[in-house]
């Protein structure tokens, strides 16, 4: 992957790079959460219906995108500025609500021309990353927040 960078934030960044991917391919899709895990990365989505055999589609389309990523920018939003961008995906906005109640910084982060509500924990120079060392595992269900008594997701797992 890239020398001398911590592995969670490669993992992490590729996680916004499948969120990009996924987007661009299926514009429907309600990107929500997708963290870095023991041995690759996740993101769930909403309104997303694929299989198995559209993970090649998406990592061709992640390696394509990546590219052109070269740094991630922060910037740190008004409320307004946040439910602006995020007005179409009700998770995002669900999310913004959270973060307002305990008074914290609303922060995105972006690459190229995606933008996602984010904390922070990417590389430095994305140009860097080897985009031949991930590979996207499976897709499974997954409840969101983890409550069964909410909407099932479409969880994509990559290995890096």
């Amino acid at each position: 992957m890239a020398k001398g960078e911590d592995l969670d934030k490669i993992r992490h960044s590729l996680a916004h790079l499948l969120a990009a991917a996924v987007t661009e391919l299926y514009p429907q899709a309600l990107p929500t959460l997708g963290p870095a895990i023991d041995n690759g990365f996740y993101y769930d989505f909403d309104e997303l219906k694929i299989s198995e055999e559209d993970l090649a589609k998406i990592e061709t389309k992640m390696r394509e995108l990546g590219k052109s990523w070269k740094t991630f920018t922060r910037e740190e939003l008004t409320e307004k500025q946040a439910r602006d961008l995020f007005k179409n995906n009700q998770y995002k906005l669900e999310l913004i609500d959270e973060i307002i109640a305990k008074k914290e910084p609303i922060t995105v982060y972006h690459s190229a021309a995606f933008f996602d509500l984010c904390r922070g924990g990417h590389v430095s120079d994305f140009a860097k990353v080897d985009l031949s060392g991930f590979k996207l595992d499976r897709i499974a269900g997954a409840y969101w927040r983890g409550d069964e008594k909410n909407k099932m997701l479409a969880r994509i797992y990559g290995l890096a």
